[in-house]
């Protein structure tokens, strides 16, 4: 698209990336070279990166990027929660348990990690309580963390909600036109 385009300073980023991602089938076979391997890999990857093209022809994805963008406090929020819980809990989980023999919680960031895999309800299992202090802590984090997420996502859900419909009636209102402009033009 750069070599194409009528004004090059007009080419947008995502251009470049197409580009770019494009350009490298053929490079593999200039040499043996490791970083030239490495580099291929990443602009492989940006090929990824094209499909954000496809937002601008899709009302569903341009509704999830207004979501995104007028749940910014909301999501602010969420994240301060849940920093604000992941370490207090934390903090409570390594002095909980520190004193126990072979814990896996040797500092507060271990604990943080225990933290985010139970709050999130992911729990892998690779960090455990194995005091019944520990454990009462693991239930209220388990319990806060369900609450911490549920908390904003019904708002975000309701931004999304209105912008969708927005999106639905601006389309409503532009095929009224059109055939308003078809039937009297």
């Amino acid at each position: 698209m750069l070599v194409t385009a009528k004004d090059r300073c007009k080419a947008t980023t995502i251009h470049a990336v197409n580009d770019l991602s494009t350009s490298g089938f053929g490079a593999h076979t200039i040499g043996d070279f490791r970083g030239l391997a490495m580099v291929m890999r990443v602009v492989r990857v940006m090929r990824v990166a094209r499909i954000f093209k496809l937002a601008r022809y899709s009302s569903g994805l341009k509704s999830f990027g207004m979501t995104v963008k007028t749940s910014l406090p909301e999501l602010s929020m969420l994240l301060l929660f849940l920093l604000t819980a992941i370490i207090f809990f934390s903090t409570l989980m390594y002095f909980a348990e520190r004193d126990e023999p072979n814990t896996k919680f040797r500092s507060i960031a271990h604990a943080g990690w225990w933290c985010i895999v139970t709050m999130t309800t992911v729990g892998y299992g690779d960090y455990y309580p194995e005091t019944l202090f520990g454990k009462l802590i693991a239930s209220c984090a388990s319990i806060s963390g369900v609450l911490v997420l549920a908390f904003p996502i019904t708002m975000i859900v309701e931004n999304f909600s209105r912008n969708y419909d927005s999106e639905k009636n601006d389309f409503k209102r532009v095929q009224r036109r059109r055939r308003m402009a078809k039937a009297y033009g």
